[in-house]
């Protein structure tokens, strides 16, 4: 693990910065105000000589400069606090401690094969623990691969690509979390992806319309023609202001055109702006693996034409400033120029926005495996098995201090495939099916897992663990738990090779009868195409094991009583557990009455 220390020197660091920056800023205020006075001075001096009116453009322009600058520190300021506030949370994730990053419950789904029995999505989970995204789309991206590499899996080309791609960007840490802290400043949450879509879709009504492009054109070249002659004859100006009408009467013929154009882009040139800055943040780089020079070519081709796009909507959006928008209107028919503008783009790249953006996701999406792969440069890599087996040494859960966490070894598949696991309650059962569950999961999709070593075969995941009932589907917790495993043998019966983990299976029916649907479902897994670990309190089920010598086998945790306190190794050791603690404990508890 990295120390801590890396964390605490760049938070200092971009501290000290943000604060230098603050007093920029405020200098800036000062003198913005003295130029105010400046242009303050200079008119009312020339009411009394005009020569003092020639010096205003010089105070306006150094004005205009003035702010632009500043505009730039207060965004560079933000950038710093941001980078400020993600080194101290990395300082918090190597500690354990509740992480500030977004959690992905929205990505959560109790129907889903496995998601929820390994806690991948929600507070306190793996993606909150290694989500680094930059973006939303990035977040979705991620998401994605947590739910289904191990659906769909890989190729071992794919994944051992994904994981050069890991390697290469780990050690970045400045352009990694420089891309999150811009990426705090998008304002997603304003911006509609459907509506969005829907005008990428629509056909041009502007630029195909001969007609209006001559009157885009025509009109206000005339218009201003006549406004110029009004000058040296006043009785033009009748002319003139007719003109103005008819152009604004032209441009408010489209208004429910514009109307909903402008809310299908509205707000969204300052997402699109930081779009733009990250794809070229990206296209400043070297890369030399193979994604990410795919990624590389396309965000070198795209941060040009997405900032320029960004430019369009924003100046689109100016109409929202009444005055600017009659006069604009009335002298150049600006909304339709503009919309001619936007429209010339779509023909040209519209087709590919949805492309870059798909780029710009995934790689977005690898900086979080890469951030794991940075702060625990020990962590292995998968290497994937063309046999299936499943081999692991010091194996563990990724959300336990390593400090407290217990890693164990496994070798499934070599000869037995159905590991039986016993133990007593809170011995670590559960918590060694979901560490398998998790390491599968991230070696699927090229992460690091929490393990010295890790050889897996690229199959599917499936897993029985957290099964609940629901009044909405008028399900019971028992018909669920059939249903998912009914699910599972389907599959298994099609050929689909799969990992299987199930714990404490059958739980709504009584003792005999779940013992028997276990030996028989056992009996039928290890003749199929499956991996399969299987966490029971049921010690009579390991006498499979002497029945099928070569298929089945036995491993357990246990727990010991030491000086009346219960406690456990949490380390897997072969054979059936011997000790059972819920009397002991229910005892000592003053549940039941002591022997």
């Amino acid at each position: 693990m990295i120390s801590s220390d890396v964390y605490q020197e760049r938070a200092a660091r971009f501290f000290a910065e943000a604060e230098q920056t603050e007093m920029i800023i405020k200098r800036y205020a000062w003198i913005r105000l003295a130029l105010v006075l400046g242009m303050g001075v200079s008119i009312y001096a020339g009411l009394t000589h005009p020569f003092w009116f020639y010096t205003l453009p010089g105070w306006i322009v150094a004005f205009v400069i003035l702010v632009r600058k500043q505009v730039a520190l207060e965004d560079h300021k933000q950038q710093l606090n941001n980078l400020f506030r993600l080194n101290r949370a990395e300082e918090r994730a190597l500690l354990f401690q509740p992480l500030p990053f977004s959690d992905g419950a929205q990505f959560a789904d109790p129907h889903h094969a496995f998601s929820a029995d390994l806690d991948l999505f929600g507070s306190r989970s793996i993606f909150q623990y290694i989500n680094r995204c930059a973006t939303k789309i990035g977040e979705r991206k991620l998401a994605t691969e947590l739910r289904t590499r191990s659906e769909q899996p890989l190729t071992a080309q794919e994944l051992s690509e994904r994981q050069q791609a890991i390697r290469e960007l780990a050690p970045r840490i400045d352009f990694r979390q420089r891309a999150w802290a811009i990426g705090q400043q998008m304002e997603t949450s304003k911006f509609n992806d459907a509506a969005f879509d829907a005008w990428l879709a629509e056909k041009p009504f502007i630029i195909s319309n001969d007609l209006l492009t001559l009157s885009r054109y025509a009109l206000p070249a005339l218009t201003l023609s006549v406004i110029g002659w009004s000058f040296i004859d006043p009785s033009r100006i009748p002319f003139a202001i007719a003109l103005m009408t008819l152009q604004f009467s032209i441009t408010g013929t489209f208004t429910k055109r514009i109307k909903m154009i402008e809310h299908q882009l509205t707000r969204g040139h300052t997402l699109l702006s930081n779009y733009a800055r990250l794809l070229r943040l990206f296209s400043d780089e070297t890369v030399t693996s193979p994604v990410l020079t795919h990624h590389h070519a396309i965000a070198t081709e795209a941060h040009h034409h997405i900032g320029t796009f960004a430019k369009l909507v924003n100046a689109f959006e100016s109409r929202q400033n009444a005055i600017a928008m009659f006069f604009g209107n009335s002298l150049f028919q600006y909304d339709l120029h503009t919309l001619a503008k936007l429209e010339r783009w779509r023909a040209l790249h519209g087709h590919s926005i949805n492309h870059w953006l798909n780029s710009l996701a995934e790689w977005d999406a690898l900086l979080s495996p890469a951030t794991l792969h940075y702060n625990f440069p020990k962590y292995a890599f998968a290497e994937v098995a063309t046999d299936s087996v499943l081999e692991a040494k010091q194996a563990g859960h990724l959300l336990i201090p390593p400090a407290a966490r217990v890693n164990n070894d496994l070798v499934l598949g070599k000869p037995a495939s159905v590991w039986l696991i016993t133990g007593a309650n809170m011995a670590g059962k559960s918590t060694f099916l979901r560490a398998l569950g998790i390491n599968f999961v991230l070696g699927s999709m090229g992460s690091p897992v929490c393990a010295g070593y890790w050889r897996m075969p690229l199959i599917t995941l499936r897993t029985g663990m957290r099964t609940t009932d629901s009044l909405q589907d008028h399900q019971s917790y028992f018909f669920a738990e059939l249903s998912r495993l009914q699910t599972i043998m389907n599959e298994l019966r099609e050929g689909k090779p799969m990992f299987i983990l199930l714990d404490e299976i059958l739980k709504g029916t009584n003792s005999t009868d779940k013992q028997l649907g276990s030996r028989e479902l056992l009996k039928q897994l290890k003749e199929l195409r499956a991996l399969v670990v299987l966490a029971t309190h049921d010690i009579a089920l390991g006498d499979l094991q002497q029945e099928f010598p070569n298929q089945i086998a036995n491993a357990c945790f246990e727990g010991r009583i030491v000086e009346d306190q219960l406690t456990f190794d949490y380390t897997l050791h072969a054979g059936v557990a011997q000790k059972a603690n819920a009397t002991f404990l229910m005892r000592k508890m003053g549940i039941i009455p002591a022997e």
